[in-house]
């Protein structure tokens, strides 16, 4: 199993899936098939072997249909029984209280992660 990284575009985040247990998602998400971008990440998750998993998610913005292929993703590594520690670093705006609500909601769905919300200021 190699890395996976994906360089950010304008509607799609940056992505850096460490094998090591290392996992990034930082930009904005509004592919046009969200599913076609989501599918190696699956693919990937549910590959992944590692003691510790600690996953940073640093959206701007997130559209509906990435929202939910998100939750899958978060889901898959949830229930990933190779994984025996799993955090889950959720990342928001001060003033953005609609992520940090998605971010709740995510958490709520999952079983095993522990989850972190970190607040952060706008640098524009």
């Amino acid at each position: 199993m190699d890395d996976l990284i994906i360089n950010e575009t304008a509607i799609t985040p940056f992505i850096d899936f460490r094998k090591s247990g290392q996992l990034k998602i930082q930009g904005k998400s509004l592919p046009e098939n969200p599913k076609i971008f989501f599918t190696p990440l699956f693919n990937w998750a549910d590959q992944l072997s590692s003691d510790r998993v600690d996953v940073d998610i640093v959206l701007e913005y997130i559209n509906t249909s990435s929202s939910k292929n998100l939750m899958q993703l978060i889901k898959l590594i949830d229930k990933n029984p190779r994984i025996r520690h799993f955090n889950l670093n959720w990342h928001y705006e001060s003033d953005d209280l609609e992520m940090l609500e998605f971010g709740e909601l995510l958490a709520n769905n999952l079983r095993r992660a522990k989850t972190s919300y970190i607040e952060y200021e706008d640098e524009e």
